[in-house]
């Protein structure tokens, strides 16, 4: 059975992991109290808001990243992968709890909406939590994540600075001097979220997707103005369209899931014709960076898992650690033939924007940073033992790659670091033994207590 975005809450409140504040709740405050909380957050009275309840921090940690998914911690990317063996088309419906409320035209109002200031140096309050779907003729539906600036009461700005299917839907709409049509929705289930971060080729439809990983189908439900279709059971879903201005708006600073206060960037505007929503809507907070970064980390890690298969590298574990905000760097250990280290390398720094890859033997427990210290420390040489791939595509709030030489509307490229820290080719594995202590397993401290 397809799950919702309450479903998820109900989840979280069974397992202990989300802490309920009934004291009404000045909106400027919600951020500060969400980062402070080691639990998801549901707010049951917002001030100034009535009607509105508000939840966030919900993916803060992997933990709950695998309750969402049904699965262990060390098991979201492949229980990821699994999720993409079977794509299941979406259903239409024809009435849905995300359309009980409906405002167009003049009563349009972004500002009637309880999104928080969350950063101390962003630009603006910030829809973070999206799931935008828009429509090419020749390539047909695209599902992605995208945040909003507010800018006016019906207008806002769009982050659309790195490559993606909807940039280059844009771009095609752009050459032909005509706006793009979009539909956000927010409040949906986890599934839907990791579908839209999905790298997936350009005709896969991201519905298809979420509705493999539930397992069933994603229901849907027509556009009031626009023509697209968003999920039934969201909270709340804004449609409008992408005028053709190209990157002209100033939009930003806010703080980016790389865990940096980024600079300004120059982007479209998101003009909103309608506002439809449920009839007590939950307004869904997602807190930059931590929710953003776990759900990055198990679509790069199933998306690594993948290379390696095609590349004939048989993978052991695969880790996308936080520290590179679950994107930037991938860390796999294989049962490794020879030469194979090279190309899992080769295979992993093929992935999205992966800049740094690292390789180990089945030997190492990647998810020890004092072990995987120790492979890198005596079975690297530099020499022969790295890859560096110039002018790869990179990504704008990295600063090392001085994006913002690159003028409004520009691409960014980067250079990939590979590390290959198996046991090199000649070297015999007795060479690797670790020692032992003496009398270990036969003797007990407990019995000399």
């Amino acid at each position: 059975m397809k799950k919702s975005f309450r479903d998820f809450l109900a989840d979280l409140d069974g397992a202990g992991e989300l802490r309920r504040i009934k004291r009404a709740v000045d909106l400027r405050d919600v951020s500060a109290l969400v980062n402070q909380s080691p639990q998801a957050m549901f707010f049951e009275e917002l001030k100034d808001y009535p009607g509105w309840r508000l939840a966030g921090g919900l993916i803060g940690t992997r933990k709950r990243l695998a309750l969402a998914m049904g699965c262990a911690e060390k098991d979201v990317a492949a229980r990821f992968e699994q999720g993409l063996g079977r794509l299941i088309e979406p259903v239409m419906v024809e009435a849905a709890p995300c359309q009980q409320v409906v405002r167009m035209g003049a009563d349009v109002d972004l500002a009637a909406i309880p999104y928080p200031l969350m950063h101390l140096f962003d630009g603006g309050p910030y829809l973070s939590g999206t799931f935008v779907t828009s429509k090419d003729p020749e390539f047909g539906r695209n599902a992605g994540s995208y945040r909003l600036m507010y800018r006016t009461p019906n207008e806002t700005g769009i982050d659309l600075v790195s490559p993606s299917d909807m940039r280059f839907y844009y771009q095609r709409q752009l050459d032909r001097g005509r706006p793009l049509e979009i539909a956000v929705a927010m409040g949906v289930h986890p599934y839907e979220m990791l579908a839209a971060s999905y790298k997936a080729p350009i005709d896969m439809d991201e519905y298809t997707v979420a509705g493999s990983l539930h397992g069933a189908p994603v229901p849907i439900v027509k556009c009031k103005t626009v023509d697209l279709e968003v999920p039934a059971d969201a909270e709340l879903v804004l449609e409008g369209e992408l005028l053709p201005i190209g990157w002209t708006a100033d939009e930003g600073p806010f703080g980016e899931f790389s865990q940096i206060s980024g600079d300004v960037k120059w982007n479209p505007i998101f003009r909103v014709k309608c506002i439809t929503h449920r009839i007590d809507p939950i307004f869904y907070f997602l807190q930059m960076p931590w929710e953003n970064d776990w759900l990055a980390a198990p679509v790069t890690e199933a998306a690594g898992l993948r290379a390696l298969r095609n590349a004939s590298v048989q993978p052991v574990a695969i880790r996308a650690p936080v520290g590179s905000c679950g994107y930037w760097t991938l860390i796999a250990s294989i049962k490794k033939r020879p030469g194979e280290g090279k190309n899992a390398l080769l295979a992993l720094l093929s992935v999205s924007e992966v800049k740094l890859a690292i390789v180990t033997d089945e030997d190492i427990d990647i998810y020890n940073p004092d072990d995987l210290d120790w492979a890198l420390t005596f079975r690297v040489q530099a020499d022969r033992d790295t890859i560096i791939v110039q002018g790869a595509r990179g990504k704008h709030i990295d600063p090392s790659i001085k994006a913002w030489e690159l003028g409004k509307g520009g691409l960014p490229t980067t250079a990939k670091l590979g590390i290959d820290a198996t046991i090199p080719e000649g070297v015999p594995k007795q060479l690797y033994k670790r020692i032992q202590y003496y009398g270990k397993g036969r003797v007990k401290l407990e019995d000399y207590l």
